[in-house]
C-alpha cells in the first residue's frame, strides 16, 4: 500500500488468484483462503488490480459508497476503471491537468528533462569518480542547467538529444566489449544484448509509472513533453524520463560489468527491482503541482 494525494491509501492486488471480499465492514484480501490484509474503506482512495483475481460485488458496492476508484490492469496498461456514481476526485485533477497543458506545458517539459539529464550525469559521474576516468559527464551537467532556460518544447527536446549523445557514448565506454554495444537502439531496432535488456527494463518501468499516474488521478494520455496521439500514454513517457537512468540503466550496467553473460538469461533482467515508492511519490507530486499551480520538482538521484 501507498498514500495518495489526500493521504488515503492506494491498495495494490498483485497476487494471482487473490480474492477481495467484505468482512465485518472491512475490505479484505484472501490468498489460498489465508487472509493477507484487511483495511477500512475510510482509509482507501484506490484499489489497483495488477493480476487475475476475484472481486466480490460487495467490494464494488462499498467502493462506490466511499468514493474508491477500482482500476484493473492487463500487462503494463490499465484496461478498465470503475468509478463511483458521485465521482469527482480524478475529474478535478483532469480539468486542472488540461489547464496546465494549455498554460504550463514548457514548464513541466523542462523539469522532466532537467531531472533526466541530472540523473544521467549522476550515473556517469559515479564511474568517473570510482575509476578516475573521464566520460565527459560535465557536458551533460551543463545541458541540465541550460535546459531550464529554454522557452519551447523543441528547445527542450534538442537539449535532451544532445545529452543522449554524450550519455550513451559514456555508457558504451563502460560496457564490456563482448556485448558489442554501439549505441542506444529502441524496440524493434535492438539486436545486441544490452539494448534488448534496456528495452525490457523500460517496459517494466512503464508499467509502474502507468500505475502511479492512474493512482494519482492523472490522465495518462495528456502529456506535456511527448505529443498526444490516439492510444499513446504520453504522460507516462514524460514521467518515465526521470527514472530511466537510476532505476534501469544503472542496474543493468552494474550487471553487465560484473557478468555480461548473465544478461542472456531474461530472468536476470526481469529480476531487477524498482523503488516503487519513489515513483508513486513523484506521481503524487506531479498531481499536486497540477492542482495547486506550484512548481514541479523532478526526482533527482544522488
Amino acid at each position: 500500500m501507498t498514500k495518495s494525494n489526500n493521504n488515503k491509501k492506494i491498495v495494490f492486488v498483485k497476487d494471482w488468484g487473490a480474492y477481495l471480499r467484505v468482512k465485518n465492514g472491512l475490505i479484505t484480501c484472501y490468498l489460498n483462503k489465508e487472509e493477507k490484509w484487511s483495511v477500512s474503506p475510510f482509509e482507501i482512495s484506490s484499489i489497483v488490480v495488477l493480476t487475475n483475481c476475484l472481486v466480490s460485488s460487495e467490494v464494488i458496492r462499498l467502493a462506490g459508497e466511499f468514493g474508491i476508484d477500482l482500476v484493473f490492469f492487463k500487462g503494463i496498461k490499465p484496461v478498465s476503471k470503475i468509478i463511483p456514481v458521485n465521482y469527482g476526485g480524478s475529474f478535478n485533477v483532469w480539468v486542472h491537468q488540461l489547464i496546465a497543458w494549455k498554460k504550463r506545458k514548457v514548464e513541466f517539459a523542462k523539469q522532466f528533462i532537467y531531472g533526466k539529464l541530472h540523473n544521467q550525469w549522476i550515473t556517469l559521474r559515479y564511474y568517473e569518480r570510482k575509476y578516475g576516468i573521464s566520460l565527459s559527464s560535465e557536458n551533460i551537467y551543463q545541458l541540465s542547467r541550460d535546459v531550464l532556460t529554454e522557452s519551447s518544447i523543441e528547445g527542450v527536446m534538442q537539449k535532451e538529444a544532445e545529452g543522449a549523445r554524450w550519455y550513451w557514448k559514456g555508457i558504451k565506454n563502460l560496457l564490456p566489449k563482448e556485448l558489442k554495444f554501439k549505441g542506444r537502439r529502441k524496440r524493434g531496432e535492438a539486436k545486441d544484448l544490452f539494448n534488448v535488456s534496456l528495452n525490457i527494463g523500460y517496459s517494466m518501468l512503464s508499467r509502474v509509472v502507468y500505475s502511479a499516474i492512474i493512482s494519482a488521478g492523472l490522465n495518462p494520455y495528456w502529456g506535456f513533453l511527448h505529443k498526444m496521439r490516439s492510444g499513446r500514454p504520453s504522460l507516462v513517457f514524460d514521467l518515465m524520463e526521470e527514472f530511466r537512468s537510476p532505476f534501469v540503466d544503472r542496474k543493468l550496467l552494474g550487471i553487465a560489468r560484473e557478468d555480461p553473460k548473465s544478461l542472456e538469461d531474461k530472468k536476470t533482467v526481469y529480476g531487477i527491482k524498482f523503488e516503487e515508492e519513489e515513483i508513486y511519490t513523484q506521481a503524487r507530486k506531479l498531481a499536486n503541482a497540477v492542482l495547486t499551480g506550484e512548481e514541479y520538482k523532478p526526482f533527482l538521484s544522488k
